[in-house]
């Protein structure tokens, strides 16, 4: 079921919803197959300083250690037949299927099989995880290496101790693809201290997991501050969103609240009526010992409270907490059928379906939507592809969407930064746009090489 829900679209163009950040992760991976795979100059198609505040005509893209984007990479140049979009959304699903079959065993091991099918459930088809778990990003594959780390550790709390030097390379791998999957680290942390009989070897083992799995993320940072017009600056996540009158501060204010917890967890992501069991599983007391999803939960608050402009920004950055709430809704359906005042366990557990497949509905409803392709733009990217040599430059009025720049396999500046003839001076060679206007604007200044109803092309 989890596999047939993903498969949905699958062969969509990258036109979809965030294709912009979408087609940069694609990019890297066709990069590193025209580079001989050098993983550590990841590049991609915008040689602009609108991320940086640097002009980058390298088009370097510091950011994530390329991981993710080698192995559909190498997939797609092994196995050609398959596109390289298609490939990485296969691998993003592949990986979504990890947490489902983690989320599985913790919860079966942990609580019990009602616990196991209804928060596997809920990961394998809630719409919004379903669309998150076959786009084109590394923050579904992170966050699955992030959860098999805790799986690890779970296992090494059972007592098998070899499974804690995986939990420290699946933690490192996780952060090198993501470093804000580093949340993780609070419920692993917990697995860690409760594991150990002293002090001295809780400090040890502490020590031994962190230096495994921060080290190489450490390194990673070090090294691309040699490429500081490759690194986006970022600061703006913690406290800010963006919006038509510039960068506007959300910390911590009401509408930080309103966005997150109402209108994304509760109405979004659970669809309004699984808050009931959510709210069941943070709330009920349990018998177990082990308090895994409230430490899951812990780290999903501290991951949201930290950045709060990039949450509310992205509703991508939602993936990361999708572990916890899926555990969090298993706990509850878990205790809501031992509520044997709620009416006989037939009743509850048709009224949890009931539940379970309205919520589903309204989610699919307010996510249908993001499936949705952009055929003029491809259209567009075939215009441009047709026209231009491999090597030409585009300038593209895109407000710095990088989306045209990868569709028609071109290099160059997702949106006019500056003026045109810098920007010629710069190395452009052409300029496309769909705002008309232009041209008015540009007539007898450059030559306009291509028009139709919905686009202009200028050869600069």
């Amino acid at each position: 079921m989890a596999i047939g829900v993903r498969l949905y679209k699958i062969n969509n163009s990258l036109t979809e919803w965030f294709s912009w950040r979408q087609s940069d992760t694609a990019a890297v991976g066709r990069f590193l197959q025209q580079n001989n795979f050098n993983l550590l100059k990841p590049q991609y198609y915008d040689l602009s300083n609108i991320q940086s505040a640097v002009d980058n005509p390298g088009g370097w893209r510091m950011v994530e250690f390329p991981i993710y984007n080698a192995m559909f990479a190498g997939l797609n140049s092994t196995f050609p037949a398959i596109s390289l979009e298609m490939w990485a959304r296969i691998v993003t699903i592949a990986f979504s299927l990890l947490i489902i079959v983690c989320l599985f065993f913790i919860l079966e091991s942990e609580f019990g099989l009602a616990e196991a099918f209804f928060g596997s459930l809920f990961f394998a088809v809630n719409p919004f995880i379903v669309f998150y778990s076959r786009t084109i990003l590394p923050d579904m594959p992170a966050t699955a290496m992030a959860f098999l780390a805790i799986y690890f550790l779970y296992r090494y709390l059972k007592g098998d101790w070899f499974v804690l030097l995986l939990a420290s390379l699946s933690m490192a791998t996780a952060l090198l693809m993501k470093p804000t999957v580093i949340f993780f680290i609070v419920p692993a942390l917990y697995l860690l201290w409760i594991k150990a009989h002293s002090s001295a070897n809780k400090i040890i083992t502490i020590v031994v997991f962190m230096l495994f799995s921060i080290l190489p993320l450490v390194w990673w940072r070090h090294y691309i501050q040699q490429f500081p017009e490759g690194i986006p600056y970022s600061q703006w996540l913690l406290t800010s969103v963006n919006t038509s009158t510039g960068l506007q501060s959300i910390f911590f204010r009401p509408a930080f609240f309103r966005w997150i917890f109402f209108e994304r967890i509760s109405q979004l992501i659970m669809g309004g009526y699984l808050v009931f069991f959510l709210l069941f599983g943070l709330f009920i007391e349990t018998k177990k010992n082990l308090k895994l999803h409230f430490w899951l939960f812990l780290a999903a608050l501290l991951y949201l409270f930290t950045f709060q402009g990039g949450n509310v920004q992205h509703e991508y950055y939602q993936i990361l907490i999708m572990p916890a709430l899926a555990m969090l809704v298993g706990v509850g359906v878990g205790n809501y059928f031992r509520q044997k005042k709620a009416g006989y366990l037939v009743l509850r557990v048709l009224i949890t379906l009931a539940i379970f497949t309205s919520a589903t509905l309204f989610t699919f409803y307010q996510v249908r939507g993001k499936y949705d392709e952009q055929p003029n733009l491809m259209l567009i990217a075939d215009v441009l592809h047709s026209l231009t040599n491999k090597n030409d430059l585009i300038v593209s009025d895109s407000q710095g969407d990088t989306t045209l720049l990868y569709l028609s396999d071109r290099r160059g500046y997702p949106a006019p930064y500056r003026e045109l003839p810098i920007l010629k001076d710069q190395g452009a060679d052409y300029f496309v746009t769909q705002n008309l206007d232009y041209k008015e604007k540009l007539a007898g200044q450059y030559s306009l090489v291509f028009e139709n109803d919905q686009v202009l092309i200028f050869k600069l």
